[in-house]
């Protein structure tokens, strides 16, 4: 069964991160896993049974140049919430063999949709 998850905010950024303290790296991580299981509560994600590709499809309001390797990190929070909250069983290449990270275009509101997409 294929879902999309609609993620209204976009977790820090690769070089975000490298300028936090390690605290506040541990904290804002338990703070995006409390966002995702609400996500995935509101929004009635199913659990996923097999492996599936994760495709983040982001959203900006506008548009600014923007490397997608240092947005890719921001999939490690969604991820690990998604894994926390029971929607995926784990987040290592058995359950997640590919990763997509696409530009979605320009939007009144920064956001990312999340496709996970069967395998098999």
């Amino acid at each position: 069964m294929n879902q999309t998850i609609r993620v209204n905010n976009i977790p820090p950024t690769l070089n975000e991160v490298r300028r936090m303290h390690y605290q506040q790296i541990s904290k804002d991580k338990k703070e995006w896993e409390r966002i995702i299981g609400w996500i995935v509560k509101e929004q009635k994600i199913a659990p996923v049974t097999g492996p599936v590709i994760m495709t983040y499809e982001f959203f900006f309001r506008d548009n600014k140049k923007r490397d997608p390797d240092g947005y890719g990190f921001s999939a490690k929070y969604i991820q690990d919430g998604l894994v926390k909250a029971g929607i995926l069983q784990d987040d290592s290449f058995k359950h997640v063999p590919e990763l997509r990270i696409k530009l979605g275009g320009k939007s009144s509101q920064r956001h990312i949709l999340v496709h996970l997409e069967a395998v098999g």
